[in-house]
């Protein structure tokens, strides 16, 4: 472990010091910042793992808090580390996949039932796809997503402080709610019913929402023409002002309906999860794009007639 933060301290200081060399016309940068965060990761992943085995008699639920804690703060100090903390951008997508896995790995894999099977598949489906597009857009660390250092100016010399409490543990307790229903759809023994199947469409269409809206996103964003205006009225987009939020808002109600079909009555405390995306996205997430964008010509006018999360009809 020493070594990879070692190995992130060199690379870290190559980088800001604008080290870079052609790979087949390519920067070395572009390989360099992408390595740095897979060495964090890794690091994080195995220092999470490690701790869940000096809490072996806890519960599942607790040593996979423990884990997940630990991975966040191996990130953070990451962060501190390479002065950027969009360096835990990535956390939300892939350690749902590493919770699953070691909850399969702790029930004997019981790749047997095909409800297990269902919900492998759209998490790893959701986590790769989210990675994946986070890597397409993504610049590079010598980057830092506007929200970070918006809160960097505003917070000063508590900017630290307040991005581990509010940039990578908030979001950490709300991926780890919304994975806890994991736990007793791996657990359960119960038939196959009507909400394991419903759940399943509800995510697999979910991820389809985001990938649509993600996509047309971006090409609204590499179209060079002037006419296209600023704001992206395109696909999904003219009928959601945020499509992908809903889309990941769906993508954990999914999850939620699945392991609520299983026992309504012990398994509803699960929503917990669910509602907390639903509170992040609307309370949160979006006023703060909303504020962003409102400074956009011709958005106060997008914003009268679609509709803010659920695509609907647009207003006249």
């Amino acid at each position: 472990m020493l070594v990879c933060v070692l190995y992130l301290l060199f690379l870290q200081k190559s980088l800001k010091k604008g080290v870079m060399t052609q790979l087949s016309g390519i920067k070395y940068g572009f390989f360099q910042d992408r390595l740095i965060v897979v060495m964090a990761y890794l690091l994080a992943i195995l220092g999470g793992w490690i701790s869940m085995h000096f809490y072996a008699d806890q519960e599942l639920w607790i040593k996979i808090a423990i884990g997940d804690f630990v991975a966040t703060v191996i990130i953070f100090i990451c962060s501190i580390i390479v002065k950027n903390s969009s360096m835990y951008d990535p956390y939300w997508s892939v350690l749902p996949i590493i919770i699953l896995g070691y909850i399969l790995i702790v029930d004997a894999l019981p790749f047997q039932h095909v409800r297990v099977i269902l919900l492998s598949i759209i998490v790893v489906y959701w986590g790769l796809r989210l990675t994946a597009n986070w890597l397409k857009t993504w610049p590079g660390l010598m980057h830092e997503d506007w929200r970070y250092a918006k809160l960097a100016s505003d917070t000063g010399v508590f900017y630290w402080p307040v991005s581990f409490l509010g940039i990578h543990l908030f979001p950490t307790v709300l991926v780890f709610l919304g994975c806890l229903p994991f736990i007793p759809i791996v657990a359960s023994d119960a038939s196959l019913g009507w909400t394991d199947f419903l759940g399943f469409f509800i995510s697999i269409a979910a991820i389809e929402i985001e990938r649509r809206a993600d996509n047309q996103l971006r090409t609204f964003k590499s179209d060079t023409n002037p006419s296209r205006g600023t704001v992206c009225d395109i696909g999904l987009w003219k009928y959601s002002r945020h499509p992908n939020y809903f889309g990941e808002i769906m993508f954990w109600f999914g999850i939620f309906i699945m392991g609520y079909g299983l026992n309504i009555s012990e398994n509803l405390i699960y929503g917990i999860g669910f509602l907390s995306m639903v509170i992040l996205f609307i309370f949160v997430s979006i006023p703060m794009m909303e504020k962003r964008q409102i400074l956009k010509e011709g958005y106060a006018t997008y914003r009268q007639q679609v509709s803010m999360l659920v695509p609907w009809f647009r207003k006249s």
